[in-house]
């Protein structure tokens, strides 16, 4: 059995447009696929381990991601992935590949990949909140695959928004703005990409955000009340949101995969619409991922 470590993904080089093709391949396959939901076991002191099993048939792709939480070690959050054979039942074991990076990555990639296919057809300022590995991650392909000058807009926030401008100043037709309280960033923005981690409450009330505006919250948090107020919710799995407080009074709900497979239901349909798009994590990215991965380093 091959092991895959994350400096070897990395040495790949894989551009953020290949990835990002990879995204919407997977998402073409999520009808096909067999996705069950995610095993959580909580154990004492913050630790957890949880279980991803996903299998994709008609790409003989089969296997599990393991993410694991042990908060005295460094780094505390792991996950790895194990890829199999799906023909052979199992038998064979292609190969364990370290999943840090390809978390962070498919992460950054499905919320671009949601951006291009659900905001509005104008629009031009994209305000982004947490600037950890996830936001710059997001913001590296969002730049990377631009097909037209960005307005950009950071969320002040200790020294991060300026560290995100120094990384990203080489990069052209890019304009960035710090911004010093959500309200104000808020209401100018068509797109909003949110990847705190963990917030008490909604960041505003629901009638702050114009008409248009597509919101993106990587981690859930911060929006609850605009799922009542906005005209439209998409998911990349149904499971993920039927928990949520308000699921049974959404005025619309489907996954992201329905729209990119053409099954008659639709994205946007109005640059008026409201959306919200809760991409929470799918083994069938990771898998996807670590599949394409495995065949670039056999070559």
């Amino acid at each position: 059995m091959e092991t895959i470590t994350d400096e070897q993904i990395k040495n790949l080089n894989i551009s953020s447009s290949e990835m990002l093709d990879w995204i919407n391949v997977a998402l073409l396959n999520k009808q096909d696929c067999r996705l069950p939901e995610k095993i959580s076991i909580k154990l004492d002191n913050h630790v957890f381990h949880n279980y991803m099993p996903c299998v994709i048939p008609k790409l003989n792709i089969a296997g599990e991601k393991i993410v694991t939480r042990y908060p005295n070690r460094t780094p505390s959050l792991e996950s790895k992935i194990f890829l199999f054979d799906y023909e052979t039942g199992g038998q064979k074991m292609n190969c364990l590949l370290d999943g840090n990076f390809i978390t962070t990555m498919r992460t950054a990639c499905v919320a671009v990949h949601s951006l291009k296919l659900l905001a509005k057809s104008n629009y031009k300022t994209i305000s982004i909140l947490g600037l950890g590995e996830i936001g710059n991650a997001f913001i590296k392909v969002l730049i990377e695959t631009a097909t037209k000058p960005l307005n950009i807009q950071l969320l002040r926030y200790k020294n991060q928004a300026e560290q995100t401008i120094e990384k990203f100043k080489s990069c052209k037709n890019i304009n960035f703005t710090i911004v010093d309280d959500y309200q104000t960033m808020a209401k100018n923005s068509d797109v909003i990409v949110s990847a705190v981690t963990y917030l008490e409450n909604d960041l505003a009330d629901p009638s702050i955000y114009k008409k248009g505006v597509l919101i993106i919250p990587i981690h859930t948090r911060g929006f609850m009340e605009c799922d009542l107020a906005f005209d439209k919710i998409f998911c990349d799995d149904i499971s993920h949101v039927q928990g949520f407080k308000y699921f049974n009074q959404y005025k619309y709900c489907h996954e992201v995969a329905e729209i990119v497979g053409g099954n008659g239901f639709k994205g946007r349909e109005s640059d008026d619409e409201r959306i919200i798009v809760y991409n929470i994590g799918i083994a069938l990215h990771d898998l996807y991922f670590a599949n394409k991965i495995y065949e670039k380093i056999k070559k």
